[in-house]
């Protein structure tokens, strides 16, 4: 019996002093090798690799060094396969559930070293799956882009840890064992309150809720209120300053630059607010960490949003204005077209970036819409069409903003707008009608506007049998000498085009300053005429016809 306990000390003697040699050794090839990755290729070289690392890092915990201890905490992390964690939140996961995993290891039975497979055991099973017994523990083997198999803690041993810490946070620690120092690491300061300050807070202050101390939960409030009142003030006084910059220099800062203020504040009010919670005030539970960290996210990525459109949209008018494009031309609704696909595009990665680092399958939803494509694009034919409609009219430009067209049969008047959806035209009733692109691109199209303003209108006149024909072309010239609508670098000209029933039929030819006023100059034209008619005794006629009644004969 003596025999058994005596080799049953050696060999655990025996173990104790292997696994500090490996250690030292490991240590000293850190030392010497800064930059080599964590020995994960096996479960017992992983299990050791995280266990020597986070020994170290409670040494130097201990002794007040704390980026070193946060180095070896970090390189213990990459022994756990964190692959289907959230991006946002991965280190944080990470970095507690080292802690967490440590404080169990810590208060369990380990097997011997000989008893975990090296990498020939598991060959040699076939096997690439370890879990340390008694537990759901478990180390599996994983592989990297290059194809070279490591073996990491699987994503569901990960996850549970703070689990299985609460099973065993009451166990007493092994001989030689003490823990990640968890207790002492949650309830202290970051980077900004000193620990001395944090010793002397009253106790309801250092007391606990959801996992973290009031002081803490009162520190996050107050940067909250601190942050958004800063976020207010620096827009509501740059845009101020911006102003005053305006008046004195006669430029347009507050127009171009102003909008640019408040997203870049809502950014740095997020970034700082992440770095806030994890190194200021070490809040790095999950169930806490994560709620607070989408939101400061969010509001990232949303100034981000905010940002690239605003950016965009400046872009575009710079372009525009280098460009000296009328600012409501064709040329110009076309850039602006460019420049706000460009923001959709940038816009909708952005999103997709921030669902993924929120922990949706945005990949997954954005590889569904090839599937789902031919769906949404019947069921918005409508739009792409009109879209569609939008292109072909900038590219192929039958008309600009400000030309007066005829569209297919009907409508009749001045282009306002050419919009992504429609295009907009005043009538000369001053009514706004709304035509679909689509529909305009396929219509015939009138510019009367194009290639020139100026446009010739026919008006007809007649004369009675009798009169002078040079006299009455002579009074239809001089009537349009005094008319302001008529273009006075293009004669007009009279033709006797034929006989009439009753008169004589006489057609002018005069060209107008702009085809939108040929109803005024009609009426002014036609008014002259009249006037210039009576005054030379030119008679107007109107339709007669001669009856003959011839009497009967017999009577």
């Amino acid at each position: 019996m003596k025999l058994v306990v005596r080799s049953h000390f050696s060999m655990t003697t025996a173990c104790l002093l292997l696994l500090w040699i490996c250690g030292s050794t490991a240590h000293a090839a850190m030392t010497a090798h800064p930059l080599a990755p964590p020995d994960t290729s096996s479960p017992r070289a992983t299990l050791t690799t995280f266990l020597d690392e986070m020994n170290r890092a409670v040494q130097r915990y201990k002794a007040d060094d704390h980026p070193a201890a946060k180095g070896h905490v970090e390189r213990a992390m990459r022994c756990l396969n964190l692959a289907k964690e959230p991006e946002s939140v991965r280190y944080v996961l990470g970095f507690y559930s080292a802690l967490y995993l440590k404080e169990t290891l810590d208060r369990m039975e380990i097997p011997p070293l000989g008893q975990i497979p090296d990498r020939k055991a598991l060959e040699a099973e076939k096997s690439s799956v370890w879990t340390l017994p008694k537990t759901e523990i478990t180390i599996a083997g994983v592989k990297d882009n290059s194809g070279i198999e490591g073996f990491l803690f699987t994503p569901d041993t990960v996850r549970n840890t703070e689990l299985f810490y609460e099973k065993v946070r009451l166990l007493p620690y092994k001989p030689g064992c003490v823990g990640a120092m968890y207790e002492q690491f949650n309830e202290s300061a970051g980077s900004i309150f000193p620990k001395r300050l944090i010793e002397r807070f009253p106790g309801w202050l250092r007391k606990g809720i959801w996992g973290q101390a009031v002081w803490q939960w009162a520190s996050l409030g107050v940067f909250l209120l601190v942050g958004i009142a800063t976020v207010f003030l620096i827009h509501r006084h740059g845009t101020a300053v911006l102003g005053v910059l305006d008046s004195r220099t006669g430029r347009r800062f507050r127009s171009t630059v102003g909008g640019l203020i408040l997203p870049v504040a809502l950014i740095l009010f997020a970034q700082s607010g992440l770095w806030f919670i994890v190194y200021g005030l070490h809040f790095l539970q999950a169930a806490v960490y994560v709620p607070v960290a989408m939101v400061f996210l969010s509001i990232s990525y949303l100034g981000t949003i905010w940002l690239i459109g605003a950016c965009l949209s400046r872009a575009a008018s710079f372009v525009i204005a280098m460009g000296r494009f009328a600012a409501d031309g064709t040329q110009a609704t076309l850039i602006r077209l460019c420049f706000d696909v460009v923001t959709a595009v940038l816009v909708v990665a952005t999103a997709v970036t921030l669902g993924a680092r929120l922990g949706l399958p945005t990949y997954s939803l954005v590889a569904g819409l090839g599937v789902g494509g031919l769906a949404v694009a019947l069921a918005g034919r409508e739009a792409l069409s009109n879209l569609i409609g939008t292109i072909m009219i900038l590219l192929d430009q039958p008309f600009k903003v400000g030309d007066f067209i005829v569209v297919g049969d009907g409508d009749r008047g001045t282009v306002t707008e050419i919009g992504v959806r429609s295009t907009r035209i005043r009538t000369r009733d001053g009514i706004l009608v709304s035509i679909p692109n689509s529909s305009v691109s396929n219509m015939r199209i009138v510019n009367e506007s194009a290639p020139v303003s100026e446009v010739r209108i026919r008006l007809p006149v007649t004369a009675a049998y009798g009169s002078s024909l040079d006299g009455v072309e002579q009074a239809i010239l001089s009537a349009c000498k005094g008319c302001e609508y008529v273009a006075c670098d293009q004669a007009p000209s009279v033709r006797l085009v034929r006989f009439g029933d009753s008169a004589l039929e006489f057609q002018l030819l005069v060209w107008i300053v702009r085809p939108e006023f040929r109803g005024r100059a009609t009426n002014q034209i036609n008014r002259a005429i009249c006037d210039e008619f009576r005054k030379r005794g030119i008679e107007i006629p109107f339709p007669q016809r001669d009856i003959r009644i011839r009497e009967n004969e017999q009577a």
